[in-house]
């Protein structure tokens, strides 16, 4: 009888800890915000792209979104957040090793690998515009 008693209580012990993580796991996912936002480069809508949030906090990863017709929605964490924007295009006259379509990223690094921009996220502050310059 002991032997059961032990296993029940384990059992209860499991379940009451699933129940504390899925809770847990479902609070989190409340605590997200949807921002939203334009994106211009040399003043003309970024026709398509990727934007990466990157929080401040390491234990959470990133959170990206497409670009379309210089406009993004991202659902993201609350807090400070790096931002990168990447867009690439095909070369034109230009053709890869293999005779393949060559592509240029054409997004300045300052805005994606070497990227200094930033946005604070909050439930009172969601839009988010980014003018970027070519030069």
């Amino acid at each position: 009888m002991l032997h059961n008693d032990t296993l029940l209580r384990n059992a209860f012990r499991t379940a009451a800890f699933a129940v504390a993580l899925s809770a847990a796991s479902c609070s989190s996912q409340n605590n997200l915000v949807t921002i939203d936002g334009s994106v211009t480069l040399d003043g003309a809508p970024l026709p398509d792209g990727d934007i990466l949030f990157t929080p401040a906090d390491p234990q959470f990863g990133s959170e990206a979104a497409k670009i379309k017709d210089g406009v993004y929605q991202a659902t993201v964490r609350p807090g400070q957040h790096k931002v990168q924007i990447r867009a690439s295009r095909p070369v034109p006259g230009k053709k890869g090793p293999m005779g393949e379509q060559l592509i240029e990223d054409y997004i300045p690094a300052k805005y994606n690998d070497q990227s200094n921009l930033s946005i604070d996220v909050s439930a009172s502050q969601r839009k988010h515009d980014f003018q970027l310059q070519s030069k």
